[in-house]
């Protein structure tokens, strides 16, 4: 794999250099740049590409909120973590799916899980774009109670987990198996997206992802269904997005 490259922007020199150390101690990761306004990190995402962004929020030339939505723009899919003094912000940051929102001073693990969770994500966007070639079954062979039903793959809109079950929703009906979500995700290949812990939704099948206010949730609506919706979690929807424009 290659390594996960990471820019940094802060007007403090000291912030900049805590985040290499943090970084340096952290495998295949690779911090290509930092900046100490918001005018040079613009300019570094568009050279570097980067993969991940760290950003203050309280820049000299450009409040971090509207530079995140500017390297958006430059890069889309780029995930975007603020490391900041100013906490009232948070809420804002999160409307632009910021991955993350650490408060100064500085966390160092905090820092480092974070970093480490986004480069999982990485990881499996690429190994997601190296299968590509994958092609699922004709029909996918599932064990119900007392029998054995057989599914097209494309007229799955989306299984969960409910009630120590697995549910398939499809153009069939709704079926219910023991299998796993791990199993099945296994054999439904890359036109697949492990949207929360609980689902697996077919990319193909989307139509519109809706904001649950107060809730740690999206939900999922599907083309033609009425027979439910799945779940998407905050913290999935970037990872969505990147697939989705990719």
């Amino acid at each position: 794999m290659m390594p996960v490259k990471v820019v940094a922007a802060d007007d403090e020199p000291g912030v900049l250099l805590l985040i290499h150390s943090i970084l340096s101690e952290l495998d295949g990761i690779q911090l290509v740049g930092t900046a100490g306004n918001a005018m040079e990190a613009i300019k570094l995402v568009d050279e570097r590409k980067p993969d991940l962004a760290l950003l203050d929020i309280g820049l000299p030339d450009m409040e971090g909120i509207e530079l995140a939505e500017k390297l958006r723009e430059v890069k889309p899919g780029l995930y975007i973590v603020f490391i900041t003094a100013h906490g009232e912000y948070s809420l804002e940051a999160y409307r632009l799916y910021a991955y993350d929102y650490i408060v100064k001073p500085v966390d160092k693990e905090r820092v480092k899980t974070t970093v480490r969770r986004i480069q999982q994500a990485v990881e499996a966007e690429e190994k997601a774009r190296e299968n590509l070639t994958f092609r699922p079954p004709a029909r996918l062979s599932v064990s119900l109670d007392n029998e054995r039903v057989f599914i097209n793959p494309d007229t799955i809109y989306f299984v969960e987990r409910s009630h120590r079950r697995t549910v398939i929703h499809c153009a069939m009906g709704k079926f219910t198996t023991s299998e796993t979500l791990q199993e099945l995700e296994q054999r439904l290949g890359p036109g697949f997206f492990r949207s929360h812990k609980s689902c697996i939704i077919n990319i193909g099948r989307l139509e519109r992802v809706i904001n649950l206010p107060g809730s740690s949730c999206y939900e999922v609506k599907f083309q033609d269904y009425t027979g439910g919706r799945a779940q998407l979690s905050r913290e999935r929807v970037q990872d969505l997005n990147r697939l989705l424009e990719a």
